[in-house]
């Protein structure tokens, strides 16, 4: 019926997992979970046109959170004021996720209050609307939060697993650096870059 599957992973380094902590109060009498709320995710998600939501989060602070996308024509919902068509489209024969300053500053409108703290906290440009380059960016975090956590900033990245409808095989990807099987493509998304998205990207993959 053209439904995918697509999932998103991301993890923090140890000092900018402990500092988000320190700062919301999460530090004493949590050292078990994450900086996420699996239940407000999975809640936002639900809300949307998402199925066979799957949400997991890691005391290391990691979050995994994805499900069953079906194709645009049969999109209805939304989350705050972003349906999933708006980011994410899915044929008969190809899935593609574009993101762009614009549709990821309005999906960040609709997430969980918690969720949505936890961003304000990186003061980011893609989440503020402000305009701004990674180095400009990078020399921000490390004046307010020192150079370990720009560091940490610098060598984390978001990765997206687009998996297509059962019984179909991946044929192509795009863009081609994608870590791609028959059964899913992996897009890593340097967090830096995606943190100060400028213009439109676009992930896909054919089967």
């Amino acid at each position: 019926d053209g439904s995918a599957d697509m999932e998103f992973t991301s993890s923090m380094g140890t000092a900018l997992s402990d500092t988000i902590k320190a700062i919301t109060g999460k530090m004493e009498g949590n050292s078990s979970r994450g900086i996420f709320s699996e239940d407000s995710i999975r809640s936002t998600l639900a809300d949307s046109d998402f199925s066979a939501v799957k949400v997991s989060t890691g005391k290391d602070s990691s979050l995994s959170a994805g499900g069953t996308l079906p194709p645009a024509e049969k999109q209805t919902h939304a989350t705050g004021s972003l349906r999933a068509a708006d980011f994410i489209y899915t044929s008969s024969s190809k899935m593609t996720l574009t993101v762009t300053p614009e549709n990821l500053f309005t999906m960040a409108q609709g997430l969980p209050e918690d969720t949505k703290g936890y961003l304000e906290l990186f003061m980011a440009p893609v989440f503020s609307g402000e305009k701004m380059t990674k180095d400009e960016y990078r020399m921000l975090i490390a004046s307010i939060y020192g150079e370990n956590i720009a560091k940490e900033l610098e060598s984390s990245a978001i990765d997206v697993t687009l998996i297509p409808p059962k019984g179909k095989s991946i044929k192509k990807s795009s863009p081609a650096n994608a870590e791609s099987s028959a059964s899913k493509a992996v897009f890593s998304i340097p967090l830096l870059d995606f943190l100060t998205l400028g213009t439109q990207k676009s992930y896909s993959i054919e089967w």
